[in-house]
């Protein structure tokens, strides 16, 4: 018999994973740690006011935000506003919801710039590498980081792309009508998604013309250009006016400008000083520059991903930079299309193996150097954003609304007024008191609407107005709130710097229809007739007392240094709280009237208990400031006791 000879099947064991594990476990970690950044810190920064803005408009029903699109000329479409108002039902308002949803699409991106990466056959390494930039970019971060639709645009604008390779290489109807879905979402998000579908079709067209074997493609693909046309046409007809008008809010650089603004922030954000933008731009162009000439002197694979990516990265910035040429809007977050193609050549860069000679491995070296000094301009920037308020969005909202709260909690909300000299949303979504908000001037740089606001506060009734003062060139270039509050019956009693802003407030009772009387005449002949503002007399910690005086102006009317102090005392006489005013800082009428709003600012800890508000006049021009008595030989009055609860 012969002998055979069986091969037993050997079992390997190896403590190594796969080959193709290792890199699907790269990717995960990647994706995560784009999560991670992304989620950490969420709500710590305030809404800007975009954000808030986006949040108000996406209060209304789907019908609503079309037409108040349109009507308002809002220069966004509305797919983020869509996805914002489902989000929002399901998830609430606060900060780290709102802003959610922009986390998700960063995310995405991060792996849609993988999958677009190995469809156009990008080297494993440097597509992981240009991957991990995406994912602790710091201007991705920001962005996804902001309820606004920019990451939601990174990301169905890289799903543009890649379902549009997919389409050239497969050539299926579903993968065509995969691409016209994210194209025409891609749109509905932001209108500069067709400069990435530009770039896309002048890749396409030009390899058509150069390359006769790739004309066999280009009916069916321009069948898929004219369906997404199709598509949007509705829309677009309808907001064309809104493209062609938008007024912009940004500038109209130069060229060298522009491309050192772009290349600063695609590298590093925005969240760095602003000096060392120039140089870690010029990094980011030398990898740029090393990826381009790697791509070039390889494969044809390698040519085709260059121009591919060329035309990815260069026509959106440049189609925005054209565009601001004749009206201010040019700015870098309209540049967020172009970031995967920019980490793309980026980590092309670092392609390339020792064995392809020396001056290859000197680039290499060259890259890893010019790399090195960018992801560490990344990590200042990011430690910038997260921590460093002079890079923060954070500009004081939370406690501006809490100190709106505090300074009008001892009036009925019907008498208090909260102005804005700008019309910015977001003190209205921190701020959900019960106090009227009102815009003054009404409208832009409207001096007479100022004055018929106030004459309506009058007539209202109101006591007090709370004026947060905000820069606001494109709307009160004139002061025209102060102005309009300076010529009224209200005095400013009290100003407070919160956060960016100084908080002024206004009092007075124009009226006098609530007075209590005092009738007290001093030695000098003064007379103090009585006060009000003082119903209900009853004090709010951190809060601020504003009585009215009036009186009437010595028979001398020589006012000279002569000054009224307001105290509030404790239960034990001890000293409270104080403002004094000189009597030539009183409204001085006819018939010698005179009339003052005073504003007395609590202790935030204040006891409970009965305070005594008094009044006493001195001579601040004589030595020892003396008092001067009334003519029953006092030299304080009471005017009132005020209780704290």
């Amino acid at each position: 018999m012969n002998a055979v000879n069986v091969r037993r099947p050997v079992l390997h064991l190896s403590i190594f994973p796969s080959p193709n594990l290792v890199p699907r476990l790269l990717a995960l970690i990647i994706i995560l740690l784009a999560f991670a950044l992304r989620l950490h810190r969420l709500d710590f920064q305030e809404l800007r006011g975009d954000e808030a803005f986006g949040y108000f408009f996406a209060q209304r029903d789907y019908v609503e935000i079309i037409d108040a699109t349109i009507a308002l000329q809002e220069p966004h479409p509305v797919a983020s506003y869509f996805v914002l108002r489902a989000w929002l039902g399901v998830a609430g308002d606060r900060e780290l919801a709102l802003r959610f949803p922009s986390v998700w699409f960063g995310v995405l991106a991060v792996a849609l710039l993988l999958r677009l990466a190995q469809r156009i056959a990008f080297p494993r390494g440097p597509a992981l590498l240009a991957m991990a930039l995406l994912a602790i970019s710091p201007y991705a971060i920001w962005h996804a980081q902001d309820a606004r639709m920019y990451s939601m645009s990174l990301a169905l604008t890289t799903a543009t792309v890649w379902l549009g390779v997919e389409t050239l290489q497969r050539q299926r109807a579903a993968w065509g009508l995969a691409y016209v879905g994210a194209a025409w979402l891609a749109l509905h998000t932001h209108y500069y998604a067709a400069f990435v579908l530009a770039g896309l079709n002048l890749f396409v067209l030009t390899r058509a013309i150069f390359l006769p074997r790739m004309r066999a493609n280009l009916p069916m693909w321009m069948m898929w250009q004219l369906l997404a046309a199709a598509a949007y046409l509705p829309w677009l007809a309808s907001a064309a006016t809104i493209v062609g008008n938008y007024g912009g809010n940004g500038d109209s650089p130069t060229f060298a400008a522009m491309a050192s603004r772009a290349l600063a922030a695609l590298a590093v954000g925005e969240s760095i000083p602003p000096a060392q933008r120039v140089p870690l731009a010029f990094v980011a162009a030398t990898l740029l520059a090393i990826g381009a000439v790697r791509l070039l002197t390889g494969s044809a694979a390698d040519r085709r991903n260059l121009w591919l990516l060329s035309c990815y990265l260069a026509v959106p910035v440049l189609a925005t930079w054209w565009s601001a040429q004749h009206r201010p809007i040019f700015n870098e977050r309209y540049l967020v299309a172009s970031a995967p193609p920019f980490y793309l050549l980026v980590g092309a860069a670092l392609a390339g193996k020792r064995r392809d000679g020396w001056r290859a491995f000197t680039g290499r070296w060259l890259a890893l150097a010019a790399l090195a000094v960018l992801v560490a301009g990344m990590m200042l920037s990011l430690a910038h954003h997260y921590a460093d308020p002079a890079f923060s969005k954070t500009r004081g909202w939370r406690a501006l609304a809490a100190a709106l709260e505090r300074l009008s909690a001892d009036l009925p909300p019907a008498q208090v007024r909260i102005a804005q000299n700008y019309p910015d949303p977001t003190l209205w979504y921190y701020y959900r008191g019960s106090v009227e908000h009102i815009m003054l001037p009404p409208a832009a740089h409207d001096a007479a609407g100022a004055q018929q606001q106030m004459m309506a506060l009058v007539e209202a009734d109101v006591r007090r107005i709370l004026l947060p003062v905000q820069p606001s060139p494109n709307w009160d270039d004139h002061d025209l709130a102060r102005a309009a509050l300076t010529n009224s019956p209200y005095d400013l009693v009290y100003e407070q710097p919160v956060g960016v802003w100084p908080l002024q407030v206004y009092a007075g009772q124009p009226f006098l229809n609530e007075e209590r009387a005092l009738n007290v005449v001093f030695e000098n002949g003064f007379f103090l007739g009585g006060v009000s503002n003082l119903h209900p007399s009853r004090a709010t910690p951190g809060g601020l007392l504003t009585p009215t005086l009036f009186g009437a102006r010595p028979p001398s009317d020589e006012l000279g240094a002569l000054k009224l102090t307001v105290q509030l005392l404790d239960g034990a006489g001890r000293l409270v709280t104080q403002q004094d005013l000189p009597l030539t800082a009183w409204h001085l009428g006819n018939a010698r009237n005179m009339i003052r709003t005073y504003g007395l600012s609590l202790p935030a800890e204040l006891a409970p208990g009965a305070y005594r508000l008094i009044a006493a006049l001195y001579d601040a021009g004589a030595d020892g400031a003396p008092r001067v008595r009334t003519v029953t030989g006092e030299d304080t009055v009471e005017l009132a006791v005020v209780h704290v609860e």
